[in-house]
């Protein structure tokens, strides 16, 4: 039986249309909690909608571009206007891509920062009011490991993550010098198999698709560890433990890691720690969870037809 820890929270989820956002949004509703969904294009949307209320939840579709700031002051309204209330926001929405610094184009470079930099600013400044006034609330920032141990040809985007982890980090630091009841985490994936993989730029090959490279997560690994978060706080979170040894072996031995870390890289076939062929392989593996029959599993359909969505 489904936990319902998150019974009747109000959680808004941006770049909820597939990937970690749909399995956020998943894990979150088959807790009980009601879902805003928020992401540029309204039809993907309303596909997780039906997947939420499958699982006998309640969800609501506000497509929104969270590079725009005045459109997520909109979506904090709608989700006030609709549930009277936000308890957890989760800035999820993100991209990248892949090739050396040297390459990286200004177009490029502004874009990445707009999505993985600005939407967090622009959705942390817009829900704190609400929190504020409301007395209570949890901020979750999407994060990643590349973020505190950079990755090769994939620089830039290790760079934006770096920011979102500072930057959550002071955040929580300064809510807890206020004495305020709001809640700051972080949490920090390695790679997770997703179309993220399939549609990235990828400059070294000039192309789209990348390399998936190093541990890797299903998205359900993702939103389950969200849902967790959510339920039982915690400031920092690894759905991949074992991750917390990259990160004390780049504190302790910074020359090692930048001789190993060259093994993963993202923008070519190349490397132990990389997969030979490009993309998340969605069509021959379907990205979990799963809505089978009003229940969520992880487990993909012998019959896909029973599955309310196949990633």
């Amino acid at each position: 039986m489904a936990r319902k820890g998150l019974k009747g929270k109000v959680v808004v989820v941006t770049g909820a249309s597939s990937g970690n956002g749909r399995a956020i949004a998943l894990h979150c509703a088959d807790r009980g909690a009601k879902l805003v969904l928020a992401a540029r294009t309204l039809e993907p949307l309303l596909q997780v909608q039906e997947e939420v209320e499958a699982l006998g939840g309640e969800a609501f579709c506000a497509p929104t571009d969270v590079t725009e700031r005045a459109e997520v002051q909109e979506l904090v309204m709608a989700a006030v206007q609709r549930y009277g209330r936000i308890d957890a926001w989760v800035n999820n929405a993100g991209g990248a891509f892949f090739g050396s610094l040297e390459a990286s184009t200004p177009a490029l470079m502004d874009w990445l920062l707009r999505l993985n930099v600005y939407s967090v600013i622009h959705g942390t400044q817009s829900v704190l009011p609400q929190f504020r006034l409301q007395g209570h609330g949890h901020l979750v920032n999407i994060g990643s490991v590349a973020g505190r141990v950079a990755f090769p040809y994939m620089g830039f985007y290790s760079a934006t993550k770096a920011f979102v982890g500072a930057y959550t980090q002071a955040l929580r630091e300064e809510m807890l010098a206020e004495g305020l009841d709001v809640k700051v985490s972080l949490v920090m994936p390695t790679a997770v198999r997703t179309p993220f993989f399939d549609k990235a730029p990828n400059l070294s090959e000039k192309r789209l698709g990348a390399y998936l490279a190093g541990p890797v997560l299903e998205a359900t690994q993702v939103g389950r560890a969200v849902a967790d978060c959510l339920e039982r706080y915690r400031p920092v979170v690894l759905p991949y433990c074992p991750a917390k040894g990259l990160l004390v072996l780049q504190s302790l031995f910074p020359a090692l890691m930048d001789r190993l870390m060259p093994e993963f890289r993202s923008d070519r076939p190349e490397g132990m720690g990389t997969r030979k062929a490009p993309g998340s392989d969605a069509d021959e593996r379907p990205i979990p969870p799963f809505v089978v029959r009003g229940r969520l599993t992880d487990r993909a359909p012998r019959r896909p037809w029973l599955a309310r969505r196949r990633q």
